[in-house]
């Protein structure tokens, strides 16, 4: 089963099989909310931008973007380990938000889909026949394994204390160490506990090994799979993958999550791989110089 890692009107609260960032030293990494509970994670990338997943900010029952993420719409966020929302909460104002061209197109396609199908089952069912059948293609939305699953918010307000982590548009390759970051849970066992405790989560963190790449995604050893390895939980999605300390992936999705604490493997967002892999459709996307000497790697200022 394949898990998207956000929240909104849910529960969230870190990464299963991490540890604590208790030194703060992924600091540019931050809680996403509505200032009561925790949205996403997300990292800051540019003086004014913060990188997120695709499926955090976009609505599959609109085609677009869900409307906390609209131009003018105040957010909350926080990099503080463990954000408590009386008073380590920074409001922010949305400037823009955008979205890879192939996942905003996938994003409307998959809408005009779902009503084509919502609209032939009103004409041929009734009542929890047709509620089912409409609650299956609601949730019918993996098509962000097959298209970028990425967002980058801008804000309005200048956030100086918070730093700014490097994009990394080189080549992944299997067997690279990686780190996952991110404010997802840290158990799945008594959830309803941890949103009371930590309704914005804690920033945790821990070292895996990608198992392969493709040019849309990578995939990372979890828990199941591999002892002691991170597994991305509920809340994780949009945080960074991380490469020496440079964000060379988002997260998305896992795969067999258990109430065991740990699923088989991750999936993130291969930043290298956005329309090829050379890097520059990365560096494209992120507004960086194109510069072949560099091996891709590139600050995210």
């Amino acid at each position: 089963m394949a898990v998207l890692l956000l929240f909104w009107s849910a529960t969230a609260a870190a990464l299963l099989g991490g540890e604590p960032d208790s030194d703060e030293r992924y600091a540019a990494v931050i809680a996403l909310g509505d200032g009561r509970r925790l949205h996403c994670s997300a990292t800051k990338i540019g003086d004014d931008r913060f990188l997120t997943a695709a499926h955090c900010v976009a609505d599959t029952s609109k085609g677009g973007l869900d409307d906390a993420f609209r131009p003018g719409r105040r957010l909350f966020l926080s990099n503080r380990v463990s954000p408590v929302p009386s008073g380590d909460l920074l409001a922010v104002t949305v400037r823009e938000v955008r979205l890879h061209a192939s996942y905003l197109e996938a994003l409307r396609r998959f809408y005009r889909y779902k009503e084509d199908k919502i609209r032939d089952f009103r004409e041929r069912y009734s009542g929890e026949d047709l509620a089912r059948r409409i609650r299956v293609v609601e949730r019918d939305a993996l098509f962000t394994s097959r298209f970028p699953d990425l967002a980058i918010l801008r804000v309005r307000e200048p956030t100086p204390g918070i730093p700014i982590l490097p994009v990394d548009c080189g080549p992944l390759h299997a067997g690279d160490r990686v780190e996952i970051v991110g404010y997802g849970y840290e158990s799945l066992q008594g959830m309803a506990l941890a949103r009371r405790m930590r309704p914005y989560g804690r920033r945790n963190r821990g070292f895996t090994r990608v198992i392969r790449v493709d040019p849309v995604n990578f995939y990372s050893y979890a828990g199941e799979l591999h002892s002691g390895s991170p597994s991305l939980s509920p809340g994780d999605s949009g945080g960074p993958v991380l490469r020496d300390g440079r964000v060379v992936g988002v997260n998305g999705t896992v795969y067999g999550l258990s109430r065991l604490d740990m699923a088989r493997s991750n999936m993130s967002v291969n930043l290298n791989g956005l329309t090829g892999d050379t890097g520059l459709g990365c560096r494209e996307f992120f507004g960086l110089p194109s510069d072949p000497g560099s091996g891709g790697r590139h600050s995210g200022e």
